[in-house]
């Protein structure tokens, strides 16, 4: 019989603690037939060999996503995971757990084996017409636009009033309002018009802000961030963090859902997380209490619908790092994860209360730190398939902080706005042609139809004879008729006499 201190350990399949998918579960050992039995189970392996323990498998019926972790009845004893236990029948789980106040009274934990984030899990952003064209604005937000378009339309109005002014004092020679308009956008484009002048005080004064601010600050610093957004590649992250996911939930273009329900029995992965979003004063979960009051948080019955909801592409699902959501996220295709600005919490191992190994464990656990991070990088950050493997029909593309070649997608929206611009000056200068040919015509016509008018009669007369074209409205005969009424009125007045 071995003199070896044997440790009795819960081992579920519970994905990526442990996968059930090796030819013989549990195997602890990493071997070719199971290059990843767990991430939990080789990190335990790890620290019992270190220990010279020997790992007594206590494995659970359970089956991948049916997993009690622990709840606790009324009478103070705890079923599930935990229950083992209690109860003695193990001595510790192979399991990750974030402490709390109440399992602390019933359980001993170790020293923290890890840090993990909860991660937001969204479909890939897909890319249309709509969206690429806005890439030329996408610098400025909407409400910096809006701000300045209102300074530009003040600073018109006051530009106005003080040239209206000058026309007063007899420094200008005329108003003219829109000329005005036109030179206050040339400089708002950094081109000035040497006619842009003023005559006063005020005048120069408002015109030196206007350029220094709106046109030389805000429109140098808007060409230096565009260059920067163009060439760098966005990913396909609906959004960056954790601050603009809040944004999107508070405009309610995104909705938050989870199948956390407060009492759940096996979904503990991300209990402490809605906990904090209810009770927490950290800045984070009071922006997104905040966002979502108007936008509640949507319930799904298990983790397979929350990922059909996160499927739609307008729901979000925040999990946890090591969890068998994020495992079984990753066996669906078009997701993107993002953690940046998300706060980390610690994982335990836990065992039975009173555990007398205890101090060495921990020991272990800080001595084989190095080993410890190699094995969670090796599941969660190398970017290995485990499980099953889905048939994507677009392989994904990994994000890149890189500049990148300017693509048609990338400045569609630059060529959009100068074929819209195009286009607007061909149509008004249609409109332009229309406009006055139709006034000269109605100018024509009212000059027919006053011939007494000599001067009406010497114009169509210079029409007539300085140009070989024929014009069908000059109508000969009425002016014939026209001149020999003039006579005869002429002839009887004088008769008259």
């Amino acid at each position: 019989m071995s003199s070896r201190r044997q440790l009795r350990v819960v081992l579920a399949r519970n994905p990526p603690d442990a996968f059930a998918n090796c030819p013989i579960f549990p195997t602890l050992d990493v071997i070719v037939q199971c290059p990843f039995p767990g991430w939990t189970v080789e990190v335990l392996k790890m620290l019992g060999d270190a220990l010279k323990w020997d790992i007594i498998p206590v494995v659970t019926p359970t089956i991948v996503g049916g997993l009690d972790w622990g709840t606790m009845t009324g009478n103070d004893t705890w079923k599930g995971v935990l229950g083992y236990l209690q109860n003695g029948t193990a001595d510790a789980a192979a399991l990750m757990y974030q402490k709390t106040d109440l399992r602390n009274e019933f359980f001993d934990f170790s020293y923290p084996v890890n840090n993990v984030q909860p991660v937001f899990v969204v479909r890939k952003k897909t890319e249309n017409l709509g969206s690429v064209l806005w890439n030329a604005f996408k610098p400025f937000t909407i409400e910096v636009w809006l701000c300045l378009l209102a300074s530009l339309i003040v600073n018109l109005f006051v530009m106005i009033a003080i040239s209206r002014v000058e026309v007063k004092l007899l420094f200008r020679d005329r108003f003219r309002p829109f000329e005005m308009l036109w030179h206050l956008v040339q400089l708002q484009l950094d081109e000035k018009s040497d006619d842009m002048l003023f005559y006063t005080l005020s005048g120069n004064i408002v015109l030196f802000i206007f350029a220094l601010l709106q046109t030389g600050t805000l429109i140098e610093l808007y060409k230096g961030i565009l260059l920067t957004s163009l060439i760098t590649s966005n990913g396909d992250n609906p959004f960056a963090n954790a601050d603009e996911m809040i944004k999107l939930i508070g405009a309610k273009k995104y909705h938050l859902t989870t199948n956390y329900m407060g009492n759940c029995k096996w979904i503990i992965e991300l209990s402490r997380y809605f906990d904090d979003l209810q009770h927490s004063d950290q800045q984070h979960f009071v922006k997104l209490r905040a966002a979502t009051s108007s936008n509640p948080v949507i319930p799904a019955a298990s983790v397979s619908a929350a990922l059909d909801l996160v499927d739609t592409g307008k729901y979000i699902y925040p999990i946890q790092q090591d969890s068998l959501a994020m495992q079984m996220s990753k066996e669906r295709c078009n997701y993107v994860y993002v953690s940046d600005g998300m706060p980390q919490v610690s994982s335990f191992f836990v065992f039975k209360k009173n555990f007398s190994g205890l101090e060495e464990f921990n020991r272990q656990i800080i001595m084989n730190q190095v080993f410890i991070q190699r094995t969670f990088n090796k599941y969660f950050n190398e970017g290995f398939k485990l499980g099953f493997i889905p048939k994507c029909e677009i392989a994904e593309e990994t994000k890149s902080d890189a500049s990148k070649p300017l693509d048609i997608e990338s400045v569609i929206g630059v060529f959009t706005i100068g074929a819209l611009g195009i286009a607007a000056s061909f149509i008004v200068f249609v409109m332009e042609i229309y406009h006055y040919w139709h006034m000269r015509i109605l100018a024509r016509r009212a000059r027919m139809r006053d011939p007494w008018n000599v001067r009406n009669l010497a114009r169509i007369a210079q029409i007539h004879f300085t140009t070989s074209q024929q014009y069908s409205e000059i109508d000969v005969m009425r002016l014939v008729d026209a001149l020999n009424a003039s006579s005869l009125s002429q002839s009887s007045s004088d008769s008259s006499i």
